[in-house]
């Protein structure tokens, strides 16, 4: 969850520790999505505890998505044994869910043993529970857990009417800031560095995901060129949330990136460099439609 929703890169969490017991965290996916995350730790002194009486109505109740992740190196039927619990509590307390995700991890190791843990989960399977299985082979490390975890949660998008309706508000806006200034709009969601829209439509670019933009901050060299010359002009300090926009320019056309909020960054690219192009964007930066961007993609309960 913090790769795919924060951006982090998996050696900043290689040596997070085991969850103990039950940990909950809230996380807001591609700027629309808001999650609240209920991780369960595997280690056997908490399982009995989720599967108790008391726990599970609470654990195991009104979920929207379920998605349990397997250690693919261990071939143990104490792993079996926990997923036909799981999956006993989960269809019994939401049977509203269609799908039920099952990732099979770590397989960039040379001792995964995948084949074999698939089979471990799936013999003698209730038919209708595996029915609602979702198997799939995916390694954290190397970047796959996270793409299908993407998948998960787009799929959510597309069923939540209140994100679907922000969506819609967000590209309108783009298509008619791209018809007064003829440039192409993108928006990114900060925290995770996801696309959340674009005035070219749907498209994936793997390079770009989980990808944080930083512009002005402390450890930017151009925030500390211009805190310095604020200093020597005896001026008011200055916060690097000052610093929201770069441009670029190529041969063919400008390229502007800038923070419209703690939590989305919107980048501008041009179709020419005539003279009027770069104030006709300024210019949009003081509208309504503007504005209201600003005020959709900042407001999560929109």
């Amino acid at each position: 969850m913090r790769t795919t929703c924060l951006g982090y890169n998996f050696m900043k969490v290689i040596n997070l520790k085991p969850t103990r017991g039950i940990s909950r965290e809230n996380f807001i996916f591609r700027g629309l999505l808001e999650i609240s995350v209920w991780d369960m730790g595997g280690q056997k002194q908490y399982l009995e505890r989720y599967f108790s009486e008391k726990q599970r109505p609470i654990i195991f109740g009104d979920v929207d998505v379920a998605v349990f992740m397997v250690d693919a190196t261990r071939n143990e039927r104490f792993v079996r044994e926990t997923f036909d619990k799981f999956l006993e509590a989960i269809i019994q307390y939401t049977p509203k869910l269609d799908k039920i995700y099952v990732l099979l991890n770590k397989i960039d190791l040379e001792e995964s043993i995948e084949d074999d843990i698939f089979e471990l989960l799936t013999e003698n399977l209730d038919s209708e529970y595996r029915k609602k299985c979702a198997f799939t082979p995916v390694s954290v490390k190397e970047g796959s857990a996270q793409h299908r975890l993407i998948e998960i949660l787009d799929f959510e998008i597309q069923k939540s009417t209140i994100s679907i309706q922000k969506l819609a508000g967000i590209r309108a806006i783009l298509d008619s800031l791209k018809s007064d200034t003829q440039a192409n709009y993108l928006v990114f969601n900060r925290p995770d560095g996801l696309l959340i829209s674009s005035t070219f439509g749907k498209f994936s670019l793997e390079p770009l995901e989980y990808i944080k933009f930083e512009i002005g901050t402390l450890d930017s060299n151009l925030y500390q060129i211009y805190q310095k010359i604020y200093q020597i002009e005896n001026k008011t300090s200055i916060s690097p949330l000052e610093l929201s926009l770069i441009i670029y320019e190529s041969e063919e056309n400008y390229v502007l990136v800038k923070e419209i909020s703690d939590k989305a960054v919107l980048m501008i690219i041009t179709n020419n460099k005539e003279n009027n192009m770069l104030n006709s964007i300024f210019d949009s930066f003081k509208s309504s439609k503007f504005k209201k961007l600003v005020n959709i993609l900042s407001n999560t309960s929109t």
